[in-house]
């Protein structure tokens, strides 16, 4: 004799009643789980006893093999199941409620509705709803009535629609109800798009350099190399799908150029690296292995970190100086490897690391002009006037230049050795060139 089985939890409740009908069923048949097993054959003895356990709301097959088995009414058995999954599904607000099929009036209308609609026709199983849809001769693969449910998707033709109502039990007399719902939205859709297409013309004729009002390739990729964008692959519209590349972390991605004029084509993963840029720049500023000396951390605190620029796995890390004290003591790359170590520990991927430090315009005793230096400080608001920029390997005033380090992402160095160029030589001699020659002759 086996173990007596537990109590229903709750035998009031639409699931408790459900349970307590099963098991006087299997009682009244006098058949274990496990006969009941051997005779359904798609079910094992665990699954059948927990569908009359009260715990869980079972599927609606297994229930009725159940019910088969054991010579019930199947209608009331189902009935029961109904309530009891009504019951326990998570109830909508009233604003979330889709609404009745003759109020459908767009897309996202009809996605809830159609979801609504299976659940409140007992939803049956994927598949059930493939074999009631080909015993009519519709074709709807469960994967397509998945997709349908769960709101991925709208049918996409009236005879998908009619394929989706068969599968759900709907009568045949409801159908042109939800038929003229498909319309309205799918119709509403195309309008939305039609007026999308419209204003899309009318920006590319705005931006275009040709009088036909089309953007060219030339002006397509100027375009795209303001927004730090590099294309992979050639232009082909100005609202068509372009593969690119983000000039600042070597993301790849897909934009179109006219959410590209529109600043709305932004690369997800620029932020994340200069997060964890500065991470392993609060890492290193704390020194917890005392490989930086007091004078170097003084430095690096005084200093400012900018915005980062990871592309073609080189990574650019400009690093803000206001005084002169601290320019000298940050021109060693003796902290360069501390920096790698804490970079390495932050981001997963090879690259290659390259310091170089952007000067204020006081800071500086020559007269060079650094463009690309002055754009990154005013971008990050250090300064208001004109900075120089001095990056390792630019001649300073005595004619020396010092060659950056480059330091590989596998913890191996290859910079190459401190050496110094020898300033070029003045020459004071004026050097006279003879005259040229002129067909007036001698």
């Amino acid at each position: 004799m086996g173990r007596p089985e537990k109590p229903v939890p709750d035998p009031v409740s639409p699931v408790g009643k459900l349970a307590t009908a099963l098991r006087n069923g299997r009682r009244l048949s006098g058949l274990s789980y496990a006969a009941l097993s051997e005779r359904t054959r798609d079910y094992s003895a665990a699954t059948l006893q927990r569908a009359a356990s009260g715990a869980v709301v079972p599927k609606r097959d297994v229930v009725r093999a159940f019910a088969h088995v054991c010579s019930l009414d199947v209608d009331e058995i189902d009935r029961l199941w109904l309530e009891a999954y009504r019951t326990r599904r998570p109830r909508r607000s009233a604003a979330a409620a889709a609404p009745l099929p003759h109020l459908i009036g767009n897309i996202s209308e009809l996605r809830g509705a159609l979801g609504e609609l299976r659940h409140a026709s007992g939803a049956p199983s994927y598949r059930m709803m493939q074999r009631r849809a080909q015993a009519v001769g519709l074709e709807l693969s469960r994967s397509t009535a998945y997709r349908i449910s769960v709101g991925q998707q709208v049918p996409g033709s009236m005879e998908s629609l009619e394929a989706f109502l068969v599968g759900c039990g709907l009568p045949p007399r409801l159908h042109p109800v939800w038929g003229a719902a498909w319309r309205r939205a799918t119709e509403h859709a195309e309008s939305i798009r039609l007026a999308s297409v419209r204003a899309t013309q009318e920006l590319e004729a705005v931006v275009a350099d040709s009088p036909k009002g089309v953007v060219s390739q030339e002006a397509a990729m100027r375009l795209l190399r303001k927004a730090d964008f590099d294309a992979l692959e050639r232009y082909r519209g100005f609202d068509m799908p372009w593969t690119v590349e983000c000039m600042r972390c070597a993301a790849t991605l897909r934009v179109r150029l006219s959410d590209v004029v529109l600043q709305r084509a932004t690369c997800l993963e620029c932020p994340e690296i200069n997060e964890r840029v500065h991470a392993a720049w609060s890492d290193l500023l704390a020194n917890h292995s005392g490989a930086l000396s007091r004078q170097e951390v003084r430095a690096l605190r005084a200093s400012k970190l900018m915005q980062v620029r990871f592309q073609r796995n080189h990574l650019d890390v400009p690093v803000f100086v206001g005084d002169k004290e601290t320019g000298a003591v940050l021109q060693s790359s003796a902290w360069h490897p501390v920096l790698e170590s804490a970079l390495r520990r932050r981001i997963r991927r090879r690259f290659r690391l390259d310091v170089f430090l952007v000067y204020d315009y006081d800071v500086m005793t020559s007269s060079r002009n650094g463009s690309r230096q002055r754009r990154l400080a005013k971008a990050a608001g250090l300064v208001d006037g004109p900075i120089e920029g001095r990056r390792h390997g630019e001649l300073d005033r005595g004619g020396g230049a010092t060659v950056p380090s480059r330091v590989m992402a596998t913890g191996e160095s290859s910079s190459p050795p401190t050496y110094t160029v020898p300033p070029a030589r003045r020459f004071d001699r004026q050097i006279e060139l003879p005259p040229a020659p002129t067909n007036s002759g001698p």
